[in-house]
């Protein structure tokens, strides 16, 4: 979603709607615009989340837009009979009505329908507006659409017919009819033994249909599987394939701080397309993005299979660069994204929230920009959602790749708007500056290493074998040795319980499972509120 984000400061002045541009993706779909009295109507379907499937959560939000192409603005009060089809089969049919025109449907997919029209085992939850006789959408009343719709991964058909609209005229005699087109992922989970015999649960989530053949060799360290795929029809296939893999923490061979090798048919994916998030408490994703570029190149050396084979590995140790961000509430925000990416490519930007306490923050509310040396704003992203400004980050982080073009200095800002799908009366901002050559290379200086005995203590101390001042004893020398920067006003004896999650971070360090500068980052932040004091 590309807006200005002086808009947002204008919004967060006066609380205003905002129409936020379209832009397709797997979760969305846009209708070609179609004549009605002159003026170029078009309508839009967005799936949130965008890679929802069943079983990942209880429901997913269906937002179907009708607007004026040229002015990109919504067609006001609006009928719509919307029409959702998987293959052949219906599953669901109803009218619904809308004043802002953007219809927002609450959908929960049900299993164990035993009729053969699926249709008839749909339900529709809701009010019912007087006149137009259809499930009224306004405010915090989302009409809900329970049954089998969205139980299965796959293409799904969404039709729309315009029954009604106002905004310049009123329309009745002719429905406007529109196909737009979802894909669901498919997710399969899978067990792998290593060679302790231990078990680890694996799930891969595609877009390309269900994988096939899935290894992991357990000498190398590398898991494989199949893609479906038909390249002697590759010019059909415009966007890039998308893959995510979920591993428990516990399965420690891939973990923060260390690249992730991906090859398709023997061919290096690029690190910019790869992004792997650690920032759940119990697993590990990595997102695996591969482009159209990338499988032409692939198509001119191997066009005679009828799949593409996927290699992952763990590869060298890598850094992260990092951005600190404050705000006036206390909250704090770190943007983070590997040190190799260089100009000229998509950089993975990964936020991570943390409220007044330096816990992770859920269900945030935020919008970002990005901003050239000559001060200049090209990329921000203030969401899409008609209830609220922002982005929600149920998990209290969001990754998203931006490509920068030149090397140079530039300039972030992000922008706390709410929280809970609530936007705050006053916004929060804070900015900073970063730098991106072609060479690629850290933005922050290098700290130090750790001695590995601090690694060990941190990890007994965590399981309660050594005590809170032999910690403590570890964290005064990475202060003496100047590991950790620390303010005078911040140094003294010791005071205050130590919480129990900086203990959970110690175990997860000395594990490997998180990288220094996370842990060292919740130490500083630690000192400084005087929660730990060393000499």
């Amino acid at each position: 979603m590309i807006y200005g984000l002086g808009v947002l400061v204008a919004v967060s002045l006066l609380f205003i709607t905002i129409t936020p541009a379209f832009a397709q993706h797997h979760g969305g779909s846009l209708a070609p615009p179609i004549d009605f009295g002159g003026m170029q109507v078009a309508l839009s379907s967005v799936l949130s989340p965008e890679d929802f499937s069943f079983g990942d959560s209880k429901s997913a939000n269906l937002s179907i837009r009708f607007f004026d192409s040229a002015s990109d603005t919504n067609i006001k009060s609006v009928t719509y009979r919307v029409q959702i089809f998987q293959g052949d089969s219906l599953v669901a049919n109803e009218y619904f009505y809308d004043e802002d025109g953007t219809l927002d449907l609450e959908i929960r997919p049900t299993t164990g329908c035993t009729q053969e029209d699926l249709w008839k085992c749909t339900k529709y939850l809701g009010e019912k507006h007087a006149i137009a006789g259809a499930y009224y959408a306004r405010g915090n009343s989302i009409p809900i659409i329970q049954g089998p719709v969205f139980d299965k991964s796959g293409d799904y058909n969404v039709k729309v017919s315009i029954v009604g609209a106002t905004n310049p005229r009123t329309m009745t005699t002719t429905d406007l009819h529109f196909e737009t087109f979802l894909s669901l992922p498919s997710t399969q989970n899978f067990f792998i033994k290593t060679a302790n015999a231990q078990e680890y649960p694996i799930s891969v989530k595609s877009f390309s249909g269900d994988v096939l053949n899935f290894k992991f060799d357990d000498s190398s360290n590398k898991f494989s599987y199949e893609i479906p795929f038909d390249w002697n029809h590759l010019e059909h296939h415009e966007g890039a394939i998308k893959q995510t893999i979920s591993l428990p923490k516990s399965f420690s061979i891939f973990k923060q701080g260390h690249d992730v090798d991906v090859f398709v048919e023997g061919e290096k994916i690029k690190q910019s397309n790869i992004l792997f998030d650690s920032s759940s408490a119990d697993e590990n994703q990595i997102r695996l993005s591969i482009s159209h570029e990338k499988l032409v190149q692939i198509q001119n050396k191997n066009s005679n299979k009828n799949s593409m084979l996927v290699e992952i590995s763990s590869g060298e140790k890598s850094e992260l660069n990092h951005l600190d961000f404050e705000f006036e509430n206390g909250y704090t925000a770190k943007v983070s994204w590997n040190s190799k990416s260089k100009s000229g490519e998509k950089i993975p930007f990964s936020f991570s929230f943390f409220d007044s306490n330096g816990t992770p923050a859920k269900n945030i509310l935020f919008a970002y920009s990005l901003l050239d040396s000559s001060g200049k704003e090209f990329w921000s992203n203030i969401g899409s959602n008609q209830k609220y400004l922002g982005i929600l980050s149920s998990s209290g982080t969001f990754n998203e790749s931006v490509l920068l073009a030149k090397d140079g200095k530039y300039q972030m800002k992000v922008i706390l708007t709410g929280q809970g799908e609530q936007n705050f009366a006053k916004f929060f901002t804070s900015q900073t500056e970063f730098e991106i050559s072609s060479k690629g290379g850290s933005a922050e200086t290098s700290s130090p290493e750790i001695p590995s005995w601090i690694k060990n203590n941190a990890g007994w101390w965590s399981q309660g074998s050594i005590g809170d001042s032999d910690f403590v004893s570890g964290i005064q020398y990475l202060v003496k040795e100047k590991i950790i920067k620390v303010s005078a006003s911040s140094t003294g004896e010791s005071s205050a319980e130590i919480p129990s999650w900086i203990k959970s971070n110690a175990g997860w360090w000395s594990e490997g499972k998180i990288s220094d500068n996370d842990f060292l980052k919740g130490v500083e932040f630690l000192i400084q509120k005087g929660i730990i004091k060393v000499n």
